[in-house]
């Protein structure tokens, strides 16, 4: 694959720019400000990228906010944000060869049995022991069709297109380890097909349909009988249903040893870096340094409360903040503890705060806490949600005897909330999430955008603008449906649905362009998604 990396920076007033300067001559094709040249340029090819990957680090933190630094891959404008990638590569590579375990360095930690490099991980080969993911993963059997209701074909084809287009995506092709010819070799050893007859570790997975007369369930899929069969969704995730009555202790036991980290970093939300620091105080510092609060003697804030209009990323902060310190996270929407049945909320509500002292840190996070903790009147004092709010007070206030526990809730009503909540020693402490500010805008439109393969005349900043007032969900909207007519416009994609075979698109025909963009836009700002 052809390989050219260029960096272009103007000079400018910083009082970096001798520093830059000096940096750039580490590199052989280096052309500075002259008679014939108004910026500074230097070319870089594969073997220097992977040779001077420290010296090219150094050069982006000081260039990558100058307005007037720009990158080109192979003659097309990337930002500073899609060049992450292969950086992120390249330190990779340099971690294999000084690896005293080259044989097992390029397997994913949660799937010993990958793809040859552990970029690759949309599609997993190896079914893990639990269900807990952040994401619910898709395993290579997922491909495939049934040629008659025992026999489940494995389209490999499809297998291989996904997995290469991920590999050029993430450029994993930039590693001099990595090559086609083997993620070929390893796809073609799977099954061809799996008989479900004679095969007694499958199982069909079976979909209901509703043609608006009768409900009918026929088999769409198919998947390993060991597969945990308790996975409910939940809105965040998949987690283990830790509420059914049916399991033994042994099982609850089982399944309470298992910790829930998400993936969501700060990296990866927008908009929020004026209040990141004051997150990490009341919620990171705590669970990270308890000694800290020890030797002050006081007890940090144990209930937070994330405030603010929907769509601004408070579940985002709730997700980073547990992986940040790699504490296990305990999404709960309020209704999905409630039930009918006198004492079994309370019961719910008593599990989930032991299972963060057995897995601690932990955060327990209640999303939409007001459907659950409205203010209560004298007359609802035996309504049962009322006592699953009296239940959570009293574990709010004990909440010390948990140990490394902190309990945070969202809300777009604040002033729904029982006040008896926001009393100090419960949710004391209460942080605004606002929309976006400008600079926001362009950040959370960058962050969603990173990969896309966009026309490099696309004025980001100036389309960033029109995005103020949106949301952080809303702005990532605009993003996704700018790709979606971007496909619309260049797929045929009645074609491809049915003939399941993205082998016939022509990816070098897929560039979003700045109409698409606006389309999108327009379609959201007039209440049309």
């Amino acid at each position: 694959m052809e390989f050219e990396l260029k960096i272009v920076f103007a000079k400018s007033s910083s009082v970096y720019y001798k520093d830059a300067l000096e940096k750039s001559r580490a590199f052989s094709k280096y052309y500075p400000i002259g008679e014939n040249n108004f910026t500074n340029r230097i070319i870089i090819d594969q073997e220097e990228f992977r040779k001077k990957y420290d010296e090219i680090q150094k050069l982006f933190s000081i260039i990558s906010n100058w307005s007037h630094s720009e990158l080109y891959f192979n003659d097309r404008k990337i930002t500073f944000w899609e060049i992450n990638s292969f950086l992120d590569i390249i330190k990779c590579q340099n971690g294999y060869e000084i690896s005293p375990n080259q044989e097992y360095y390029c397997q994913h930690e949660d799937d010993k049995f990958g793809w040859s490099c552990k970029f690759l991980t949309n599609i997993r080969r190896q079914v893990a022991n639990n269900a807990s993911y952040y994401n619910r993963p898709k395993y290579w059997f997922n491909y495939g069709y049934f040629e008659n209701k025992d026999s489940w074909i494995i389209n490999k084809q499809s297998i291989l297109s996904t997995l290469k287009q991920e590999a050029l995506e993430k450029k994993v092709n930039v590693c001099k380890y990595f090559n086609f010819e083997k993620l070929e070799q390893t796809v073609s050893t799977l099954p061809d097909k799996i008989n479900l007859v004679e095969n007694e570790n499958w199982e069909p997975v079976f979909e209901e349909i509703n043609d608006g007369i009768i409900i009918e369930k026929r088999p769409v899929n198919v998947k390993p009988k060991s597969m945990q069969n308790e996975v409910v969704q939940n809105g965040f995730g998949i987690r283990i249903n830790l509420f059914d009555n049916n399991k033994t202790d042994e099982d609850n036991t089982t399944i309470t040893n298992t910790r829930f980290i998400p993936d969501i970093t700060f990296d990866e939300i927008g908009g929020i870096d004026n209040i990141i620091t004051t997150i990490r105080e009341v919620i990171e510092l705590p669970l990270k340094a308890p000694g800290l609060f020890d030797y002050l003697g006081i007890s940090p804030h144990k209930g937070i409360l994330l405030f603010g209009p929907p769509g601004c990323g408070k579940t985002l902060i709730a997700k980073a903040i547990a992986n940040e310190i790699k504490a296990h996270f305990i999404p709960i929407k309020g209704p999905e503890l409630l039930s009918k049945w006198h004492g079994q909320s309370e019961e719910n509500l008593r599990k989930v705060f032991e299972e963060a002292r057995n897995l601690s840190p932990s955060i327990i996070y209640f999303d939409e806490i007001d459907s659950i903790a409205q203010v209560r009147s004298s007359e609802e004092s035996l309504r049962f949600d009322a006592r699953f709010v009296n239940q959570l007070l009293t574990l709010m206030d004990g909440i010390e005897e948990y140990g490394n526990v902190c309990v945070i809730a969202s809300t777009n009503r604040k002033e729904l909330i029982d006040e008896a909540l926001l009393r100090p020693g419960r949710f004391d402490y209460t942080i605004e999430i606002e929309k976006p500010t400008n600079e926001g805008c362009l950040k959370v439109f960058q962050i969603h955008t990173h990969k896309m393969p966009i026309e490099k005349e696309f004025d980001i900043l100036q389309f960033s603008r029109k995005l103020f007032g949106l949301s952080g969900a809303e702005i990532a909207f605009v993003a996704r449906e700018g790709a979606y007519n971007c496909i619309r416009k260049n797929v045929e994609v009645k074609k491809i649905i049915a003939q399941n075979n993205i082998d016939e698109i022509d990816f070098d025909k897929l560039i979003i362009r700045a109409d698409n963009f606006e389309v999108a836009l327009k379609k959201i700002r007039n209440g049309t998604t």
